[in-house]
């Protein structure tokens, strides 16, 4: 994706000319926060270590400028991750399944908040991953029928099974993982923005068995597992990705099927 050239540049003092970062034209909302995306470079970076750095101060999400492909969705994937902890105040010392629903209910709110920003990662995936994936298409909502619910998934290359339960088998629960079995089990009723909420926080209790994180792990370790999981899921599990792009862009509810 090419990187806009900086206007009148030439016209900006040099302390300016220094701290010029690529912004793209659209910012994100995520919980209370409001920030631009900008590539700019290491030197003028919050942290010049990372790829990326959530500048919670500057109001922006600062992404290393010479990223490109799946590095750039990478890098962009950790400061979501890290911006959804921190809008729910999510870190050292909170449970497991606080970071799972933090991760579900902040990608959720990241697809529906900003379409425009969520079209561009997934144009991201599709240029950079491998077949004719058009997930931009499942964005925008442009395919014929709606992909169905996928029956395995793989994470980090172990199988999980996702099975569909009647309202006797999940009792008042809308879902559950079982790491017996490494089952995704998801009440076959659900629709609307429940959906995606409670299918995403399932797979990702699936990511963090796979990791072996259990209560008491380190923020960082959540962080990393979920951005690898995830990223693997992206990658290597189109047909699914595809169920889960929609259930996220879907403004309406969509009922679950196995078709």
């Amino acid at each position: 994706m090419a990187r806009p050239a900086p206007a009148a540049a030439i016209a900006l003092p040099l302390a300016a000319q220094r701290d010029w970062a690529a912004r793209l034209p659209f910012p994100i909302e995520l919980g209370p926060y409001r920030l631009d995306i900008e590539l700019r470079p290491s030197a003028t970076m919050l942290d010049r270590r990372r790829l990326s750095c959530v500048n919670l101060e500057a109001h922006r999400i600062e992404l290393r400028q010479d990223l490109g492909g799946l590095r750039l969705v990478d890098a962009l994937l950790d400061s979501l991750i890290r911006l959804c902890h921190a809008s729910r105040g999510c870190q050292q010392g909170c449970v497991e399944e606080a970071y799972t629903h933090s991760f579900a209910t902040g990608l959720v709110e990241f697809a529906q908040r900003n379409p425009r920003a969520w079209l561009w990662f997934n144009l991201l995936l599709s240029e950079h991953l491998p077949g004719d994936l058009r997930y931009d298409r499942v964005v925008r909502r442009c395919l014929r029928r709606a992909p169905s619910t996928p029956k395995r998934i793989l994470v980090r290359g172990h199988p999980v099974t996702v099975r569909l339960l009647s309202r006797s088998e999940t009792g008042n629960a809308f879902g559950w993982y079982d790491q017996g079995r490494h089952e995704v089990q998801l009440y076959q009723g659900l629709d609307g923005r429940n959906l995606p909420v409670v299918a995403v926080h399932e797979i990702t209790h699936a990511v963090h068995h796979v990791y072996g994180l259990d209560d008491g792990d380190q923020h960082r370790n959540f962080v990393r597992a979920q951005r690898q999981g995830w990223l693997g899921i992206m990658r290597n599990n189109p047909s699914a990705w595809r169920w889960l792009a929609w259930t996220m862009s879907a403004p309406h509810a969509e009922q679950l099927s196995l078709l």
